[in-house]
This record gives C-alpha cells, structure tokens and sequence, in this order.
C-alpha cells in the first residue's frame, strides 16, 4: 500500500501530537512530584495513562501500513527535540553556586 503525501504528511502531524501529548505529560508530572501527596501513584497512573494513549493513537495507524507508522515515530521523536529544546531554554531561578578556593 503506497500512501500519498498528504496522509504521510498527516501521520507526521499525528505523531507530533503524540509526541507533546506523552512528553508535555511527562513534564507536568515531574513538576507536580514535590506538590503531590502520593507521588509513587502519579507517577505510575501517569505512565500508564500516557502509554496507553500513545499506543491507542499508533494502533489506529496501523491500517495505513508501515509508512504511516515510520512517518508517525518521526513526528514524535521531532516533537521530543523541540520540547526538550524549549524547556531547556527557559532561565533557571535557582541561585548559583561558587566556592572560592
């Protein structure tokens, strides 16, 4: 099955909203770690909640055959770069450190 460049496209825009899906939950919950009252239940619900929907979403393509779920993981492994990038740009307010020696 040959897919035109609209669906492939299409799979690539899925897999980058997978992707801000499963790794912008990822980010709230490690900021809500120190806050939570049972931090060991959030952070499993929240794999299984976010693994659940990413393999819900890449089983939907399966119909479309092996280059919708290529062009799907390389949406979602983009859409980890930028977040990364993103939240690696932000100014850290934690004071620094010197030791004078």
């Amino acid at each position: 099955m040959t897919l035109e460049g609209w669906q492939l496209a299409a799979c690539f825009i899925a897999g980058g909203l997978i992707g801000v899906f499963y790794f912008g939950g990822l980010w709230l919950t490690v900021k809500r770690i120190p806050t939570s009252g049972n931090p060991h239940l959030l952070l499993v619900s929240s794999f299984f909640l976010r693994m659940a929907a990413a393999l819900a979403a890449f089983y939907a393509l399966i119909p479309w055959g092996w280059q919708a779920l290529v062009a799907a993981l390389l949406g979602l492994l983009i859409s980890r770069q930028v977040l990364t990038r993103m939240n690696s740009r932000k100014p850290n307010n934690r004071p620094t450190i010197t030791t004078d020696r």
